[in-house]
């Protein structure tokens, strides 16, 4: 796993040990970051389930203000610091499920956020739920979600998709706020 392009560009990035974290691979970062190469420039990023922390890693080498990243597992947290040592500045670590996280972060506002939950533990809806109704995503923000094809992930009730692509067994979708809410 390495940062695919940007000033990090290159840079290894480890991954935890075991199940219970799976790494986006390089395809789909690169289909992600993709879309949103307009909107990183000073953009306040949320990479939720942060696990490695490759997302919001690859958010702030391509231009990202900053990037606060929510994780619990423990095995994921010291992989992700591990993984934060050569950036710069910008990167922020909170230690916390991510409804207590977002507790946390209450009255910030984010122009990206990134969720990429474990794909069976029903987290989807609950999370995009607390975010409309906490106004965490800025007007002109953009959720992107990361799920196993096939699955629902409930957030048409809370914002508009925009955007949604299969790759295989992971499906990305683009959210942004509007008509749904």
């Amino acid at each position: 796993m390495r940062v695919i392009s940007g000033k990090y560009r290159g840079r290894k990035l480890a991954a935890p040990e075991g199940l219970h974290t799976r790494p986006t691979i390089d395809r789909v970062k690169e289909a992600l970051f993709g879309s949103l190469q307009f909107r990183l420039k000073e953009a306040q990023v949320l990479d939720l389930f942060a696990g490695s922390g490759a997302l919001g890693i690859e958010a702030l080498s391509r231009g990202a203000k900053t990037c606060v990243f929510v994780e619990n597992d423990r095995a994921a947290l010291k992989t992700l610091e591990a993984n934060l040592t050569f950036v710069e500045a910008g990167a922020t670590v909170i230690s916390a499920d991510y409804l207590s996280a977002l507790n946390r972060l209450s009255g910030q506002v984010f122009d990206i956020i990134l969720m990429d939950p474990p794909y069976e533990a029903g987290y989807y809806e609950p999370a995009m739920a607390y975010i409309a109704e906490s106004g965490t995503l800025a007007d002109d923000g953009v959720l992107i979600l990361e799920i196993k094809t096939g699955m629902e992930s409930g957030g048409e009730k809370y914002f508009s998709l925009t955007k949604q692509k299969v790759y295989g067994a992971v499906t990305l979708e683009i959210y942004e706020r509007g008509g749904n809410q």
